[in-house]
Parts: C-alpha cells; structure tokens; sequence
C-alpha cells in the first residue's frame, strides 16, 4: 500500500489574466488520487506533465542551470529522492538516495554541486530523528550538517522537534526550519522558527519566527515562520516565508538578507498559503480557498494588476521556480 503523508493535504475565483514575462514554474498537481509534477508556463497558461506513476511525487527543485530537476516519490515504498533531466523522459529517472530513510524538501545548491534535503533515517517515521543532510548527486554520498535530537528547543517535552526545508543563501549559507510539532502527520505546528547555519563556522543564527512584529494599526502580532524561499530583488538578496497567526492565519513576510529590514509583502490575498517565489517579475504563491482546495496563483511584482489563478483540474502543492 502507498504511504501517505497527512502533511500534503496541509500544503498548500479566477481572475483577469495577467501576463508574465518568461516565467516558469514546476508544482506537483493531484487529478486522479495521486500527485504528479508537471510544469506550467505562466504567460500561456498551459501546463505539461512530466511524470506519471502510481506513486506520490512531490516537492520538486530545480538545478541552477534549469536542466535537472531533483524530487520525492515513494514509488519504491519509502520517500526518496530522484533526479531526472527536465527534458527527459521517465526512463532518465534516477533514485539518488544514499539507503534507506525518508526525504523531504530538497534544494541545489548555487552550484549545482550538492543538494541539501531533510532526512529522517528510519523510512516508517519520517518526522524522527530527522537531520538536515548535504547528499552528492553524483556519489549518493550524504553528511548531516543539523540533527534534530541534539537541539535544544521549546520546554513542551511532548514536542515533535523537526528539522525541516533547507534553502541555500550562499555556498556556506544555509537557512532552515526548526519546526515543533504536537501531531506531524496532521500537520499540527506549536512554533517555527527560521535560522541560518554557517557551514564554515559551523554556527547558527536564528532569524525569524516566535517574535514580534508591529501590523499597520501598530498592534504587536507574534507569528510561526515558514516555507523559506531566497528571492533576488532591487534591494539585494532576501529571505521571504510564509508569517502564521494563530492556527490558520497566513501572510507573506521578507526579510532582507544584508540589513535585517522585515516588513509584509502586500499581495492581498486572504486565501494566501505559501510559498511566496519571485519568477521573472512577477510573485508566485500556493493558496489555499475556504474549501481547502490547493492552487498557484501570481501577481506582478509591482502590485498593479489583480492575481491570476493558474487553470488546473486538482489541487496544487509544492511549486518551484525554473531559473
């Protein structure tokens, strides 16, 4: 039988059309039961599938050179990760893990050269044990870099700690979730917090969530931070994620990466998820309506236009930039 993993459902109206200029993005999209990757031109709206199994794959990532894309599918009984060409076909699927375990979320490095993805070393528990691990494409070689057993977190012993969603600021800069949880699998978090860890000096910095923040009324709001992604903007490299209020309230946050400068991203969509990606020039997110059905939409970066809803006959999780 197929594993499920609750924290799918958990992931992530149409508008006027807006075009977007050479933007490209891959997501993973369920239409009959299970989810597949597919890729979709935002200017044309069109979309095309890219594999087709009876098992889940999700969460793709993109190389820096936007020709191989990495994934996780348990087609072979456990959450693995897999890396194929994306113009390739399915027999250029290769399982780049290194044994047995669960992944999940992974990212290239600027490179191209590593990929730094969560692991949990027992496949059936994949919120145990789990470590942020730098694995060789090439030689499934893998080394963990953070483990969550040897943090010291929250207070709330019962906690489910979880070391999750590694994304690369530079080539020794890596920012990363400690994320807690009071159920995992149904996707239950107490507290997020986003750091970044120097591989060079092997430290760590926290950088968001659990705070305050001030909102427009100047009202203190503390929030869970989320969904990491590194965005290149005007103003230099920034770190935008996905701010939760308590247990359903989501807004887009940046945080620039050279000054510490924190502010909202305006999007005005009540039904924003996350993640939040700069493609081109135009912000893509994941949304999620109030019957929990799961979409991508996008809207110009310069706010002037309303949100398009990407047309798809399932539901959307996962997306991911092509460069």
């Amino acid at each position: 039988m197929k594993k499920r993993n609750y924290l799918l459902a958990a992931l992530l109206s149409i508008a006027p059309f807006v075009t977007a200029s050479a933007a490209e993005v891959i997501f993973a999209g369920n239409r009959d039961g299970q989810f597949d990757l597919f890729r979709a031109d935002l200017k044309s709206a069109q979309t095309q599938q890219l594999t087709s199994t009876p098992a889940d794959e999700t969460m793709p990532a993109v190389s820096p050179d936007g020709q191989r894309l990495v994934f996780i599918s348990n087609r072979a009984g456990a959450d693995s990760i897999f890396m194929m060409p994306i113009a390739g076909n399915a027999s250029e699927v290769a399982d780049i893990s290194n044994g047995m375990g669960a992944y999940a979320n992974p990212a290239f490095s600027p490179d191209g050269s590593r990929i730094a993805v969560r692991y949990a070393p027992d496949p059936q528990e994949p919120f145990a044990a789990t470590r942020i691990v730098l694995l060789d494409p090439q030689t499934r070689k893998q080394e963990a870099i953070i483990d969550s057993t040897k943090l010291k977190t929250s207070e709330n012993s019962d906690a489910v700690v979880v070391v999750d969603r590694p994304v690369w600021v530079s080539e020794n800069l890596i920012a990363y979730l400690i994320a807690e949880y009071s159920d995992p699998e149904m996707g239950r978090l107490t507290k997020s917090t986003i750091y970044l860890f120097d591989l060079k000096k092997q430290e760590q910095t926290r950088v968001a969530g659990g705070e305050s923040y001030f909102n427009a009324d100047g009202s203190p709001m503390g929030f869970k931070a989320t969904m990491p992604v590194v965005v290149t903007t005007e103003s230099g490299r920034t770190l935008v994620f996905t701010a939760i209020r308590g247990g359903t309230d989501r807004e887009p946050m940046k945080i620039a990466l050279s000054g510490g400068e924190k502010g909202v991203v305006e999007l005005g969509d009540p039904d924003f998820f996350g993640p939040l990606l700069l493609v081109g020039d135009v912000w893509v997110y994941g949304f999620m309506d109030e019957e929990s059905n799961t979409g991508l939409a996008w809207r110009p970066a310069d706010m002037k236009s309303p949100k398009t809803v990407l047309s798809f006959n399932g539901r959307i999780i996962t997306p991911a930039a092509l460069p």
